[in-house]
């Protein structure tokens, strides 16, 4: 273990020296950016979130108990933040799909009719109907995965069980509410 990432747990980072704390964040560089390069594959982000990742050790240095598991902390840390990225940059890009959805039609894309738009709107009301008609447990594992986008792993740990109970009861539910639109949607393709 490098004794430059040992000082981040022993000393007080903010008043070493400027050649120390860099030669520190240099050791911090090199054992995290395999493992963030390889969750984002892009290298600008991959830089941002080395940087927010080391702001997060420092200020959560503390928590560490145990200096012989420093390098699987950081790592843990940097791999956190890497993936709440990624959560963020999925949302935001939803949420710009959604607003480019109702602000008008992007260019190239053909804008269905308002027949189509009506039908469209009808089976969305209709969905939240049968939601409401689930079982609790389904209606509840179907809003952690929709509207909350939690992972199978999040959910299973949420709920307490293993993430394959959370996939064969959302399978379930899934299923009760496709058979629903069908048999009320006769004739209109439902994707599976």
């Amino acid at each position: 273990m490098s004794t430059y990432l040992t000082m981040l747990f022993t000393s007080d980072y903010m008043s070493l020296p400027r050649a120390t704390q860099q030669e520190i964040y240099k050791e911090y560089y090199k054992l995290v950016y395999p493992l963030i390069f390889f969750i984002l594959k892009e290298y600008p982000a991959t830089e941002d979130v080395i940087q927010e990742s080391f702001l997060r050790t420092l200020e959560k240095s503390h928590q560490l108990q145990d200096v012989r598991r420093l390098e699987g902390w950081l790592r843990m840390v940097a791999r956190s933040v890497a993936l709440n990225y990624l959560r963020k940059l999925k949302r935001n890009r939803t949420e710009l799909e959604t607003d480019e959805m109702f602000s008008g039609t992007p260019a190239g894309i053909v804008r269905p009719s308002l027949e189509e738009e009506v039908e469209v709107n009808l089976m969305k009301e209709d969905i939240r109907k049968y939601l409401d008609l689930l079982k609790p447990e389904y209606r509840q594992l179907i809003e952690m995965r929709w509207y909350s986008n939690l992972s199978y792993r999040e959910m299973a740990a949420a709920l307490g069980t293993t993430e394959n109970v959370v996939r064969q009861k959302l399978y379930r539910a899934r299923e009760t509410v496709r058979d629903k639109l069908k048999e009320n949607w006769d004739g209109v393709q439902v994707k599976r």
